[in-house]
């Protein structure tokens, strides 16, 4: 993108940071974002009824001034501007309506790779959660092409996300809730480094911008939107992690969740998104990439961590009909294994509360 163009498009991602599709609507009406700053300010004031603090702030002379030096920034220390409508711009992050003007990208990912997939959840991930994580990501390391993994680099889920993408060879994209002069959360310094030598650090917030409880929602729709599809792997009742589900639902992207037990707080907010069908289940490595039709043999060797060195050979037939035909009932279990239901029932017990398998109604399934 030519310096003269990147600093229009900067002044407009300035002006309506909060209003994308005002900004957007002024782009396509004046035929580019320097025709905006031709526009005579009448012409201007037409198109935005209302809203004449915009057209102030288009005209102070300030404003250019500042997309100046923030461009000069960004190219002297490598940052690639990406302005909506301009090459190299996402286009699944373009198709949203309220997709920012200009984004900072750290890196050298392409965001525009053939297949990403967003992975969003709590900052209090448990075991479980983390495992499931990372089981899945690993997965689609057998993946070709492999996939982009997008997160917002946050505590918990989010880290887990990027780091299993590293360690398996999966390109992995970080969207922050503040300025590209800064990385958040500190924890994740060293984290972020590396994702900028093998990824890449995204964000629509003008150098200075501190991270905020509405910078974090802001940023949301650019994780969800920049990808096929959004993985819930653990939340809480409430989090971010479902909004940024349900901002991947009004774009009309695939949604998925990973259950977990009635028993665990952590997980209630993906079971209740798959108690009202708002997000499909994952019950296994396969999930996903059969549903985005990323038709690819997976590694299934990572499957016999299921299996324990004292389980019997009734409890690994068990296990192994979980694997091939949940959810299954106890009654569906036992009369695959020709055993009585009651002792089906105690077996999948012991399977939950081992926190090998998970209920849904009466039917189970094996946690990954």
């Amino acid at each position: 993108m030519e310096s003269d163009l990147s600093v229009y498009y900067c002044a407009l991602s300035r002006v309506f940071a909060y209003k994308c599709a005002a900004g957007r609507r002024l782009v396509e009406v004046f035929g580019g974002a320097s025709g905006v700053f031709r526009a005579r300010r009448d012409e201007l004031s037409a198109v935005m009824r209302g809203g004449e603090d915009f057209v102030a702030q288009l005209f102070d002379p300030a404003l250019l001034e500042w997309a100046g030096r923030e461009v000069a920034w960004a190219q002297s220390h490598g940052v690639r501007l990406l302005a909506l409508g301009c090459p190299g711009y996402p286009r699944r992050l373009a198709e949203c309506d309220d997709a920012p003007l200009m984004l900072y990208c750290c890196g050298a990912a392409d965001l525009d790779a053939e297949r990403v997939l967003a992975v969003v959840g709590t900052r209090k991930a448990t075991w479980q959660g983390r495992e499931a994580c990372r089981r899945l990501i690993a997965a689609l390391g057998g993946l070709d092409p492999k996939p982009l993994i997008v997160s917002g680099l946050a505590l918990g889920i989010d880290g887990c996300a990027h780091a299993a993408a590293l360690e398996n060879g999966l390109p992995t994209a970080g969207v922050l809730p503040c300025g590209p002069d800064e990385i958040y959360p500190r924890q994740h310094r060293e984290l972020a480094l590396r994702m900028m030598e093998h990824g890449a650090l995204v964000t629509d917030f003008a150098r200075g911008t501190a991270p905020a409880a509405f910078t974090f929602l802001r940023r949301n729709r650019i994780i969800a939107g920049l990808a096929d599809a959004t993985l819930l792997a653990e939340s809480f009742r409430k989090g971010g992690g479902l909004i940024t589900v349900s901002l991947a639902s009004s774009y009309n992207r695939e949604t998925f969740a990973v259950p977990g037990r009635i028993s665990d707080a952590s997980f209630e907010g993906c079971n209740r998104l798959l108690a009202r069908q708002e997000a499909s289940a994952v019950v296994d490595e396969e999930t996903i990439p059969d549903a985005l039709g990323w038709a690819s043999v997976l590694r299934r060797t990572q499957r016999r961590s299921l299996f324990r060195p004292d389980d019997t050979p009734l409890r690994r037939e068990a296990i192994r009909l979980l694997q091939e035909r949940a959810p299954l009932s106890a009654d569906e279990l036992a009369a695959l294994l020709q055993i009585e239901g009651r002792d089906a029932a105690v077996l999948l017990l012991e399977l939950e509360m081992e926190g090998r398998a998970v209920a849904d109604g009466n039917k189970f399934f094996l946690t990954l």
